[in-house]
C-alpha cells in the first residue's frame, strides 16, 4: 500500500469526523509520510510502521466515543496481467499430462482418503444418533435389557451430537479442497482469464 491509498482509506474510515478535525489528523498523517520519507523510507516501510488504516481509524473513532461504522471492502485489489492467457494447444496437453500423472500419484489417494474419513465420521455419527432406537427395537423383540445399555446409548447419543460438528466441518473442508482442486487443474491447463 503507498501513501495516496493509506490516505485515502484512511480518510474514508474517518468521514464520521468533523471535516476540519479529519483533514488536521491527515495533515498529521502526511507529516509522517514526509518524515519517513525524508529518513530514506519507502511508502510501503512507513505503512507498515504506522499500521492499517482500519486500526487507526478505529482507534481516533473510539477515543472520541463514534461509533465506527462498517466498511464492506476491506481489501485489497492488485491487477496483474495475465501471462498464461494464450497457451497453446501443445502446452495444455502437456499441463494436463503432467497434471495427470500427479493426481494419479498424490492427489487422488489423498482425496479419496480424506472423502473417506469424512464418509465414516459421518456413518458413526449416523451410528451413535440411532442407538436409543436399536435399543428400543432390541427391547420390542425380546432381547434381555440391562439398565448398563440405556446409559451406553444415552451416551453414544452425546458423541454423535459433538461428533456431528467435526463430521460437518470436515466435510465442508474436503468439499472446498476438492472444488479448488478442480478449479486448479482448469486454471493451469486454460491459462485463467477469460480461457478459465
Amino acid at each position: 500500500m503507498n501513501k495516496q491509498d493509506f490516505l485515502n482509506e484512511l480518510n474514508q474510515r474517518l468521514e464520521l469526523l468533523d471535516p476540519r478535525e479529519r483533514r488536521e489528523l491527515l495533515s498529521d498523517y502526511q507529516e509522517h509520510f514526509r518524515n519517513g520519507l525524508a529518513e530514506g523510507k519507502s511508502e510501503e516501510q512507513i505503512v507498515f510502521d504506522l499500521g492499517t488504516p482500519e486500526e487507526i481509524a478505529t482507534d481516533i473513532l473510539s477515543e472520541r466515543d463514534i461509533k465506527e461504522e462498517p466498511v464492506e471492502n476491506d481489501y485489497y485489489y492488485v491487477p496483474r496481467k495475465n501471462y498464461n492467457g494464450d497457451r497453446s494447444k501443445g502446452k495444455q496437453i502437456l499441463i494436463g499430462v503432467g497434471l495427470f500423472f500427479l493426481d494419479v500419484c498424490l492427489i487422488i489417494p489423498i482425496l479419496i482418503s480424506l472423502w473417506a474419513i469424512s464418509i465414516s465420521v459421518w456413518v458413526t455419527v449416523g451410528a451413535c444418533l440411532v442407538s436409543p432406537i436399536l435399543l428400543g427395537v432390541g427391547l420390542i423383540f425380546g432381547m434381555g435389557y440391562e439398565m448398563y445399555q440405556l446409559f451406553v446409548s444415552i451416551g453414544l447419543v452425546g458423541f454423535g451430537l459433538m461428533l456431528l460438528l467435526l463430521a460437518s466441518l470436515l466435510f465442508q473442508f474436503v468439499k472446498k479442497a476438492t472444488i479448488g482442486i478442480i478449479q486448479w487443474h482448469k486454471y493451469a491447463v486454460k491459462g485463467g482469464g477469460e480461457n478459465a
